[in-house]
């Protein structure tokens, strides 16, 4: 399959949604060569250019190849035009708050014409449309909107050369809507020539063809003034306007309450009213762009109460280092048999008791999922599993454990001989969350994931892509999202035989692993002591307010997978491990 740079359009192989570039085929050409004309759903593989209107896609044989339209329209005569202008004509344009000013200087006159609507020669208005001083059309109508226009017209938008070159420029839905801005002050006004799409309309291609053609005039303007009716039509044309001019120069009007387009503010409150609307036009919000206006409350609410702390891990020493942060993505090491897994569970059931959270838990190495319910039944209670009646648990004991668990683990298990997509596993997270409410999302471990790495993409932007993606869940519904991610192969220290303390780059594939995530531990324990004790490592804390570099011990009790912090003052001290590389040197 070809890809959308085989066709000169300079976006990448693959990606998801809607994007806009400049077209190969009429940018060069246009006056401002920059100017995303170009949208592009890289989805489908499709493009449409709104300027040229060239269409294609990147599916072999389905190429559309460019074929500018050569429409051949037809031009009024000159004589059309007769500037005068009947009495009733001209009390209908004073009630609408249009002075004999304006008329003149619009070019706007009286005449009779056949209309359809009344099945007679009819008293109308006309409004001469004009591109570079030669006339491409006429538009007629009564004082009822009943309409009529030249045979064939060139599209375009009326009042046009009155926009050339102007630093602002205001577009509107009808002739007598940018009569009103002329009439308030606002000479470079122009209105589309076929009104507002049909809200429930396919495209709007026809109906903002007058735009493209002028699109010279637009693009040379600073600001944009879209001053559209406020009706469901309306928000669609303001809408089709953006897209096709650019957000980053537009501009969007307010009426009152008792008005729905800018004829009616003047009729109704005046010129003065006209003239606050448009004055006080508001930027078109652009993705991605913000103020810091927007977050004044967030703002003031850290200036008088500090940087928010993380929920409790269960265990008031690890707290001094690291808590349990909402919407972030947490990634976890460790060497083979240092407890990960034991670890994580383990703060996951303090978790459920203390903070009151239901979880998700991929974890297909502890499966089969009974095995995966008495680790965690074994956390719950305090008690082992398996071993001598005397110690273990008991059958009411494992009851509670049972509605506890299930209650509030749930368990993204994947299907029989088949290793998961990460698309699979979100999915059911997120029905997991919709569902049953869960705050955290447990993955253990990410290589038990199935990998849909496109062939053109390196295992780093893989990797990337992978966290981003998680990590954009984790903000989007409010998760502690954590990953179990296997380091590579360590070399022990010659003169201890211990391995070293991993950081998260030493995880396989990508320092993105350190790179993407909000924070960062690592568990490390000696197997040269036997002593079972377990240091969490902290090796990346992002926010201030959710902990601190630096480490804390826990004694593991490997019968019942209980963790129990070791005191300062215990019989194990800081020179018992090799020193983390991550955080003692940055």
């Amino acid at each position: 399959m070809k890809s959308f740079r085989d066709f000169g359009i300079d976006l990448p192989d693959r990606f998801h949604g809607d994007r806009k570039t400049t077209c190969p085929k009429c940018s060069e050409s246009r006056r401002n060569k920059h100017e995303p004309c170009l949208s592009v759903n890289g989805d489908e593989g499709v493009w449409k250019c709104h300027h040229c209107g060239w269409t294609g896609t990147i599916h072999e044989g389905e190429h559309h190849e460019y074929r500018p339209q050569r429409k051949i329209y037809r031009r009024p005569a000159p004589e059309t035009v007769r500037p005068d202008m009947v009495p009733e004509v001209r009390d209908y344009f004073h009630r609408r708050g249009i002075s004999d000013a304006t008329i003149l200087k619009t070019g706007c006159y009286s005449t009779v014409r056949f209309l359809r609507a009344t099945n007679c020669d009819t008293v109308v208005m006309a409004f001469p449309y004009y591109r570079n001083g030669e006339l491409l059309n006429v538009k007629y109508r009564d004082a009822r909107k009943n309409m009529t226009q030249e045979q064939d017209p060139e599209p375009c938008c009326w009042n046009i050369d009155h926009c050339v070159k102007a630093e602002t420029v205001y577009i509107t839905e009808g002739e007598f809507d940018a009569a009103t801005l002329v009439e308030c002050g606002f000479d470079a006004a122009c209105s589309v020539d076929k009104g507002a799409p049909n809200v429930n309309d396919e495209s709007a291609d026809k109906k903002c063809e007058c735009v493209m053609n002028c699109m010279d005039v637009f693009e040379t303007a600073a600001e944009i003034v879209l001053v559209t009716d406020k009706d469901p039509n309306g928000l669609r044309l303001e809408k089709e306007l953006i897209a096709r001019i650019g957000a980053g120069k537009c501009f969007t009007c307010r009426y009152p309450a008792d008005c729905k387009d800018i004829n009616d503010v003047l009729v109704k409150h005046g010129r003065e009213a006209v003239i606050r609307c448009v004055s006080e036009a508001e930027p078109v919000p652009v993705p991605g762009l913000h103020e810091f206006g927007e977050f004044r409350d967030r703002i003031l609410k850290l200036y008088r109460h500090g940087t928010p702390r993380g929920l409790t891990t269960g265990w008031p020493e690890l707290d001094a280092f690291f808590t349990l942060q909402p919407g972030s993505l947490n990634i976890i090491t460790g060497i083979p048999m240092s407890g990960k897994s034991e670890f994580v569970h383990a703060m996951m059931v303090n978790a459920i008791r203390l903070n009151d959270w239901k979880i998700g838990i991929f974890s297909p190495e502890m499966l089969p999922e009974e095995e995966l319910f008495a680790n965690f039944a074994e956390k719950i209670i305090g008690k082992p599993f398996f071993g001598p009646e005397a110690s273990r648990i008991e059958p009411e004991e494992l009851e509670r454990a049972l509605a506890l668990a299930d209650a509030a683990v749930k368990v993204i298990l994947p299907e029989e001989d088949r290793t998961p997509t990460l698309d699979e596993i979100l999915t059911a997270a997120r029905v997991a969350v919709v569902r049953h409410g869960i705050r955290a999302l447990v993955l253990d471990p990410y290589n038990e994931i199935e990998s849909s790495r496109p062939a053109a993409m390196t295992e780093t932007e893989y990797i990337s892509k992978v966290l981003s993606r998680l990590r954009q869940f984790a903000r989007r519904y409010q998760l502690w999202v954590g990953v179990v991610a296997h380091p590579t192969k360590l070399q022990k220290d010659q003169r201890t035989g211990e391995y070293p303390v991993p950081t998260p780059y030493d995880i396989s594939g990508s320092a993105n692993w350190r790179n993407k995530a909000d924070n960062c531990l690592s568990l490390w324990r000696s197997f040269q002591k036997k002593n079972n004790i377990v240091e969490v490592h902290i090796h990346k804390i992002k926010r201030k307010g959710i902990g601190k570099l630096g480490f804390q011990k826990f004694q593991w009790n490997r019968a019942n997978g209980q963790y129990t912090p070791v005191p300062e003052d215990g019989p194990y001290t800081a020179e018992d491990c090799p020193p983390p590389r991550s955080y003692r040197d940055e």
